[in-house]
């Protein structure tokens, strides 16, 4: 009877196995539980949490582009492309956004760069001194970016291999680029600077200057009723190449690695010193692009007043782009949506008719706050989505 038994459990649970039923520990077959599919809020909630969890700074820039054409059609205007246009083409946007993809990479690697607004400045005015002198735009281009070399590559170097903070070292080069500046533009003749005494100015004599200030500076690509100005293609341009830097090549894989783990970097065999420091590097190229974007579409740039607080708005385009100042984490792609965002705040702000001008930095200080508090609550919120509505709600 024992083998009877044993023999007829056997065969049970062979049948089982063959037609992929389960079955318990005496043989009794069960039913295979599957798991339902999500209803379509299910779905939605799914999709908002991938999408709030990768994209987060397009849905910044969608809600502050909202409160912007709030704030237009409150006036009494009519919220039109011209607006959009208006904020790709602005200094938030074109110059501040070129120089804030770099800073993306220094504040990846776990540094930061105080001198990208005096830097811009030094270069601008190499920028407009050789291209006064010579009246070529191509020495004049290499001049920008040889000048932005120099500037980031005493940074990186005395940064990475000295070992100096890099907050210490920003901060004074920060100081010396300006200075050296203003000495430089009272010190040059007139005829090299354009200008008087406190300017360097694009000389409009130069045969050249209808082409890099009136064509380019200027001058915006037409697609039907909306227009794209060129500086703005030129920042989009140099955007794309570093995303795909950065999501593409060993380069932009180090570039993580080092400020996720800088011990673990070191220790697969990344130069970690060569990698901080070529960060600062290309954050100085990038800061002669902005300086040919300066100069051709402002045609001058002023010392003592030009570019001041532009570190702090490319930290605060970096950080609302998503980026996180811990490093090691962040889309180079979201310094596009954050410089936009910046600048639409900074129009915002400008056209609240009863807020004085002497208190708007207070109000752009406020929102950098804010976004980095934003920004710490962010890993907090993200595991509450990961719980589903019930948990969020209960945090509310």
């Amino acid at each position: 009877m024992k083998d009877t038994r044993t023999s007829a459990t056997e065969e049970t649970t062979t049948d089982n196995k063959t037609t992929g039923a389960l079955t318990d520990a005496t043989g009794t077959p069960q039913v295979e539980k599957s798991n339902p599919k999500p209803n379509a809020l299910g779905r939605a909630w799914q999709f908002l949490k991938t999408a709030w969890g990768e994209h987060s700074y397009i849905f910044v820039f969608l809600v502050v582009l909202a409160v912007y054409a709030f704030t237009i059609t409150y006036n009494g205007k009519s919220f039109s492309a011209g607006h959009i246009s208006a904020i790709l083409s602005s200094q938030n946007t074109v110059v501040v956004g070129t120089m804030a993809i770099g800073m993306a990479l220094v504040i990846i690697t776990g540094q930061i760069d105080l001198s990208i607004g005096s830097s811009m400045v030094l270069c601008t005015g190499v920028t407009v001194v050789v291209f006064n002198v010579t009246n070529s735009i191509i020495l004049t281009v290499l001049a920008a970016l040889g000048s932005g070399l120099v500037c980031g590559a005493v940074n990186g170097l005395l940064a990475a291999y000295v070992k100096i903070p890099p907050f210490i070292v920003t901060l004074g080069t920060m100081l010396i680029y300006r200075s050296l500046t203003l000495w430089a533009v009272r010190a040059t003749p007139r005829e090299i600077t354009g200008s008087g005494s406190s300017q360097f100015s694009l000389k409009s004599d130069n045969s050249a200057y209808q082409a890099l200030r009136m064509n380019f500076g200027t001058s915006s690509l037409k697609l039907g009723g909306f227009s794209i100005p060129y500086v703005s293609m030129l920042f989009l341009a140099c955007l794309i190449l570093f995303v795909f830097i950065a999501t593409s090549t060993k380069y932009g894989k180090a570039v993580y690695a080092v400020g996720s783990n800088e011990k673990a970097a070191r220790l697969s065999g990344i130069n970690v010193q060569w990698i901080k420091a070529s960060v600062f590097m290309v954050t100085g190229l990038l800061v002669g692009v902005a300086s040919i974007i300066q100069a051709s579409k402002v045609g001058n740039i002023t010392p003592a007043s030009s570019g001041r607080s532009y570190e702090m708005y490319a930290i605060a385009a970096v950080v609302l782009g998503g980026i996180a100042m811990s490093g090691g984490r962040g889309n180079i792609l979201g310094v596009l949506f954050g410089a936009l965002s910046y600048a639409a705040i900074d129009f915002i702000i400008v056209s609240i008719p009863a807020l004085s001008a002497d208190i708007q930095d207070t109000f752009q200080g406020l929102v950098l706050i804010l976004v980095i508090m934003v920004q710490t609550a962010g890993p907090v919120l993200r595991e509450r989505f990961r719980r589903g509505p019930k948990a969020v709600a209960a945090t509310v």
